[in-house]
């Protein structure tokens, strides 16, 4: 079977749908940090793995949802970043740079409406990390 992937939804502290983080992948355009659940790794470890390499930045793993795209999780990351309007390099070879994101960027890698359903979801409905 094949293994599912994860996408990070990440939100700076205190914030869920005001500001979220973007990686533009050099070939597929914007899209949220994600890849592979690796055999053996936990959904919350994926998406944490995945946000690390693609981005730089550590967080914590809030909630998940696996019905808002098919074959994975959309994991909720919480970092504690101060979100800015510079955006950065990463050291993964296939992204080009990371920022934050106030309205869905042109370029995308997703359809606005896939876009749209991870960030106008409610949060506070999904399967939580924390006990």
């Amino acid at each position: 079977m094949k293994n599912k992937f994860v996408v990070v939804w990440t939100t700076p502290k205190g914030e869920q749908n005001d500001c979220w983080l973007m990686v533009l992948n050099k070939i597929r355009g914007w899209e949220l940090p994600g890849g592979i659940i690796e055999d053996g790794e936990r959904i919350d470890e994926a998406a944490l793995r995945e946000l690390f390499e693609e981005t730089g930045l550590l967080g914590i793993a809030k909630s998940y949802n696996d019905s808002l795209i098919e074959d994975g999780y959309v994991v909720w990351v919480e970092v504690d970043v101060e979100p800015s309007h510079l955006s950065w390099l990463s050291n993964d070879p296939a992204i080009e740079e990371v920022g934050w994101c106030i309205e869905i960027p042109e370029r995308i890698g997703w359809s606005i409406e896939e876009i749209n359903s991870v960030k106008n979801y409610d949060w506070r409905a999904a399967k939580s990390f924390l006990s």
